[in-house]
Formats: C-alpha cells, structure tokens, sequence
C-alpha cells in the first residue's frame, strides 16, 4: 500500500534572512547533475538538473548570476545513484550584514562529491552541518536563500586542461595581489558546449564556457510507467 505523504522541509542551514531572495527546488528528489560555483571562500550559486516526469529539466541558478568562478559538475549515475547526505560549514554570525555557505559536499550511496567552497576557515567562526537523507530515497529537494557576489575586471591568464593533457598558461603566469583564479570543472562525458566572454578593444575582460546539461549516452531519464 502506498500512502501519499507531504514533505518534511529541513533547513536551510546558514542565513535566514530573505534579502537577497529565496529559492525553493520542493518536489524535484530525482538529481541526475548538480552544478556548483565557488570562489574558494564560500559557494557562489548551485544549479540542478533533475527529472521531472521522465524528462531532464535544467533549474534556474541559485546564488551568483553567472557560473563564473571555480566550476564543478557532480554527475550522478541516474538512476541508480542518489543523495544520502549532504553536509558542509555555514558562517556562525554574519560577515558584512551577510551569512555565507562556506563549504559543501554531496553524499550518495556509491560515493562523495566535495567538499566544494573553502577548504580550510581563517579567521572564521564557522559551524558545521549535516543532513542524513538515508538510503531509501527520500530525498525531496533543495532549498536555501542567495544574494549576488562578484564581477569581473579582466582575465590576465588562461590554461586549458583536455583528457589528454594542459595547455598553457597563456597571459601573465606571475599572479597578481588582487587576482583572483577561476577553474571550470568540466567533466569527463563530452558535455562542453563552446566558449563566451566579454571584450575590451585591447584585451579579454572575461570567459566562460557553455555546457550541454545532459549526456544522453551516459544517462538516460526514466520512463514514465502508468
């Protein structure tokens, strides 16, 4: 007998307050891609692919306006892999007015994702969470609260890393103070989609990368049964 029940909502952990927006993904447990951005001292935005109905459907990002600093894709093996936990530290009080996501990492029950955003605190009063999904897929999706960070001022180097080696740099290798490194984890399933950026008459100013959501080769939505 199957029993139809609500959500549990659990969280968010971090900030509470609802200035910079609030971001609800309630209903969409199936994650096939999660998406994350971080600049090495907090997470930027998160963005999901997930399956609704036996199709793939991309979310909107949640956080940054743009995935433009550290880029990783965690790809799952849908649909055998799921979440079972997800844990990671949230600033204690706030920083600037504001309460940062510093770190997080993804668990499902074939492995672990992370941890993404800071690696170690400095001068940081952090506290840790963890939330155990268990593995009996119960997981209902994500929800949290954002604000908008960084932009933009030039891109002073550039490497390319491919499956069969690094290119590069090219630019300035010797970096600056107030340089900040940027590093898109694309992925091993063929998912580049091409490049973007934004030019000055004399110099790039910046660069992005399209991807392809899904890799119709490796994962494979679930048929809808009636």
């Amino acid at each position: 007998m199957s029993v139809k029940m609500n959500l549990m909502k659990v969280g968010p952990a971090g900030g509470k307050e609802k200035k910079g927006g609030v971001w609800d993904e309630k209903g969409k447990g199936e994650i096939a891609k999660i998406f994350v951005s971080d600049d090495k001292h907090a997470i930027q935005s998160l963005q999901f692919l997930f399956v609704k109905n036996g199709n793939f459907v991309l979310s909107k990002r949640h956080g940054d306006t743009a995935h433009d600093a550290n880029f990783a894709t965690v790809v799952l093996d849908y649909q055998s892999e799921f979440l079972t936990w997800i844990s990671g530290f949230h600033d204690l009080e706030p920083n600037n007015k504001w309460m940062y996501l510093r770190s997080i990492t993804f668990g499902t029950n074939k492995g672990t994702y992370g941890p993404h955003g800071m690696k170690t605190a400095v001068n940081l009063k952090l506290k840790e969470f963890y939330f155990q999904i268990g593995d009996d897929r119960s997981f209902g999706g994500f929800h949290g609260t954002k604000h908008g960070t960084y932009y933009s001022n030039g891109l002073r180097s550039i490497t390319f890393v491919t499956n069969k080696g690094t290119h590069g740099p090219y630019g300035g290798v010797k970096p600056m103070t107030v340089d900040r490194e940027i590093d898109f984890q694309i992925g091993n399933d063929r998912s580049f989609g091409g490049f973007h950026c934004l030019c000055q008459k004399t110099y790039i100013e910046s660069i992005g990368l399209y991807l392809e959501p899904i890799t119709p080769s490796m994962i494979k939505p679930r048929k809808k049964t009636n």
